[in-house]
C-alpha cells in the first residue's frame, strides 16, 4: 500500500472517530468496533494502522489542529484590515460553532493535557507563527497600535476566539439571542486599534 493510501485510511478512522463525537459518543468511550465500523474497514485492519486506541485519539488531536491551522493559513492569507480580521475571525467561530465542534474538543482536550500529544506543541506554534505573519502586515498598514507587542496581540485575538466560541456555543444550545458577534469583532477592535482612534471620543468624555 503506498503512503498516500496509507493515510488515507488513517484520515478514514479520524473522521469517523468525529462521527462518533458528533454522535455524543466520548472519546473515552469509544472502542476500536466503533471506529472500524464507521469507517467502514475491518477491526484486524485498524490494527495495521494503529497499536491501540489511545495512539488513534493522539493522532486524531494532531489531525485536528493541523488542518484547522490550514484552514487558518488560507482564511487570512490575504487580510489587510482590522475589520477583515474581526469579520473572518468571527466568520471561522460560527463555523465551528455550527459544524466541527468535535475538531475543537479534540483539540482542547490535548491542549489541557501536557505531553500526552507530542506534535501539538509544534501545531500550537505553527498557529502561532500564523497568527504573527498576519499581524506583522496589519501593523504594517497601520491598522494595530504598533505600541503593542506581538504577543499582547496574539494573546487578545487567542482570548477572543476562545471565549467567543463558547459564548456561540452556549448561545446555539440555549436559543439565546443577543448582539455575541458584535460585540466579539467590537472587543478585538478595541484590543487591537491604534488608540489615535479613540482620541476623538476620549474627548467627548473628557468634556462630558
Amino acid at each position: 500500500m503506498t503512503m498516500d493510501n496509507h493515510a488515507a485510511r488513517k484520515a478514514a478512522v479520524y473522521e469517523a472517530a468525529l462521527q462518533l463525537v458528533a454522535r455524543g459518543v466520548s472519546p473515552a468511550a469509544m472502542t476500536i468496533q466503533q471506529l472500524a465500523d464507521t469507517a467502514g474497514i475491518g477491526k484486524g485492519t485498524m490494527y495495521g494502522y494503529f497499536s491501540s486506541k489511545e495512539e488513534i485519539l493522539q493522532g486524531l488531536a494532531e489531525y485536528c489542529f493541523a488542518r484547522e491551522n490550514e484552514r487558518i493559513r488560507v482564511l487570512f492569507a490575504d487580510c489587510c484590515t482590522l475589520a477583515g480580521l474581526e469579520e473572518r475571525a468571527v466568520a471561522y467561530l460560527q463555523d465551528i460553532a455550527a459544524n466541527r465542534m468535535g475538531d475543537y474538543k479534540m483539540i482542547a482536550q490535548a491542549l489541557g493535557t501536557p505531553g500526552r500529544c507530542e506534535s501539538v506543541p509544534a501545531c500550537a506554534d505553527e498557529l502561532r507563527d500564523i497568527m504573527r505573519t498576519l499581524l506583522i502586515r496589519l501593523q504594517a498598514a497601520g491598522e494595530i497600535d504598533p505600541a503593542v507587542s506581538l504577543e499582547y496581540c496574539c494573546t487578545a485575538i487567542f482570548s477572543a476566539v476562545v471565549g467567543g466560541l463558547i459564548g456561540l456555543c452556549f448561545t446555539a444550545e440555549c436559543g439565546v439571542k443577543n448582539q455575541l458577534s458584535g460585540n466579539l469583532k467590537e472587543m478585538m477592535h478595541r484590543m487591537l486599534a491604534r488608540l489615535w482612534q479613540y482620541d476623538d471620543e476620549i474627548k467627548m468624555l473628557i468634556k462630558s
